[in-house]
């Protein structure tokens, strides 16, 4: 009878031994599952980051290509508008442009412009027939005169040896009688100037009047409407009026 109750209890041990040292394997094991999980995913996120400046430097390109530079021609093709331009070095350089930029063409040949880029996709097919394919390019989308060119065409100075006028801030009128802020500045041979704002022009009956006030001061300069406009001067007349009178009648102003 005691040797039954001994080995009854000796079973019982046994296998409370083998139930306790297989537990903590279980444990284990599903400790080193779970902690492996968030590891992958963190070195996913590291890549994709370390990803993520390279296609921010593609755009630096465009400090390659000239920046300003005299337009000679520019044609619209099947994909893209082409620009031929000389840098300020005499350099021809061939370019492509965004077909917007080259919708007047005329106002920007042989003027001295400057240039924007930007990357742009662009059709990558055989010709103007769609095809689904497509391609990044650097292009020009945006063309500017530069300041010199527009000073030039929004002033004009009249000569006639004797007397020496320009006329500036032109864009200012409207095309509407009694409209402008046109700029004077008038000089004589020794360099005796003043300068006025606030100059209207009206115009009628062939020609055309810019008229300012400088306190009891009137200065009118008459310019004849020709078919290259008013601003032709072949026979352009500068008064100046004190109250009613007539003190000074400058005739034969041309453009120089």
């Amino acid at each position: 009878m005691q040797k039954l109750i001994l080995a009854i209890a000796l079973t019982v041990s046994s296998i409370w031994l083998v139930s306790c040292g297989n537990s903590p394997t279980d444990i284990k094991t599903e400790t080193t599952t779970n902690s492996v999980t968030p590891a992958k995913t963190e070195a996913v996120q590291e890549t994709s980051t370390d990803n993520q400046p390279q296609t921010k430097t593609t755009p630096q390109v465009a400090t390659k290509e000239p920046k300003t530079g005299t337009i000679k021609e520019m044609v619209n093709g099947d994909l893209k508008c082409y620009v031929t331009l000389v840098d300020e070095n005499g350099k021809q350089h061939n370019l492509g442009a965004s077909f917007d930029v080259c919708a007047q063409p005329k106002t920007l040949v042989n003027k001295k412009v400057s240039l924007s880029y930007s990357i742009e996709s662009v059709s990558d097919c055989q010709s103007a027939e769609p095809c689904g394919k497509s391609k990044k390019e650097l292009l020009i989308t945006k063309i500017e005169i530069l300041n010199s060119e527009k000073s030039q065409s929004n002033s004009q100075t009249l000569s006639n040896g004797e007397w020496k006028i320009t006329i500036g801030n032109r864009d200012s009128w409207s095309g509407v009688n009694g409209t402008g802020n046109l700029t004077y500045k008038g000089c004589d041979l020794k360099n005796n100037c003043i300068d006025l704002t606030g100059g209207k022009i009206t115009c009628r009956d062939g020609k055309c009047i810019t008229g300012w006030k400088n306190g009891e001061y009137i200065y009118t300069l008459e310019q004849p409407i020709t078919e290259e406009g008013a601003n032709s001067a072949s026979s352009s007349i500068l008064k100046v009026k004190k109250g009613s009178s007539v003190i000074l009648t400058a005739q034969g102003l041309k453009s120089i």
